[in-house]
């Protein structure tokens, strides 16, 4: 599932995945408010029986190529120092790979899944600025389709000031501004711009850097 408010921005990913599932856009970020995601991937596990058995957390299952790659010398300051944070990220891949598989294996008896009491201990609290911040992004999102992108953009700001650690809320905005017109993907760096304070370097240096990036840093099994 793919987190934009523009569903044309998701499609040239999902045709070249070429799934044999469907595959959803959420346009209005609602797996924000329902399942508490911040940043992507993230996932939740929901068993056969439509209970949630694990919160929302980090859901990589592949290790990504830019953690191995060299950083070529020469490369410009603001560059180079984006290539070392995503390094900085930690990398739970492999370990939530095999949680998956287990999970499969051994469906309610697998030891990564977790009781409701121990869902909602592990879930993110929501707090009166985070809850706010959900009724900006919303706001904005409305404006955004129904009157124009301008007037999205003071409901966003709001946003990311009262829940800066929501990447997703962040990305979003960032990249509608930094992505050219015309462009067939999205901008991933989302540099510095005009219209919002924030970027994601800026961002992730100020909020602690690339290891602190990851929701969950470790991925453990809970205790029974």
């Amino acid at each position: 599932m793919a987190l934009d408010v523009n569903p044309d921005h998701a499609r040239p990913w999902i045709a070249a995945a070429n799934p044999s599932h469907p595959s959803l856009i959420d346009t209005t970020h609602c797996t924000d408010e329902l399942f508490g995601f911040i940043n992507v991937p993230m996932a939740v596990w929901i068993d056969e029986n439509g209970m949630l058995v694990r919160p929302a957390e980090t859901a990589n299952i592949e290790r990504s190529p830019l953690r191995d790659r060299e950083i070529p010398d020469g490369l410009p300051d603001r560059l180079a120092k984006m290539m070392r944070e995503v390094k900085e990220i930690p990398d739970d891949s492999e370990s939530y790979r095999e949680a998956i598989f287990d999970w499969m294996r051994n469906g309610a008896d697998s030891p990564y899944v977790m009781s409701p009491d121990q869902v909602v201990d592990a879930s993110r609290p929501i707090s009166n600025d985070h809850a706010r911040a959900a009724a900006c992004f919303a706001m904005g999102e409305h404006l955004r389709r129904t009157v124009g992108h301008d007037a999205a953009v003071p409901w966003w700001r709001e946003a990311h000031t009262l829940f800066p650690e929501n990447w997703t809320y962040k990305r979003q905005a960032w990249t509608l501004v930094t992505t050219p017109e015309g462009a067939t993907e999205n901008d991933l760096i989302q540099g510095p711009n005009d219209v919002y304070d924030g970027n994601w370097l800026d961002d992730v240096v100020r909020l602690g850097g690339g290891k602190s990036y990851a929701v969950r840093p470790r991925f453990d099994r809970p205790e029974r």
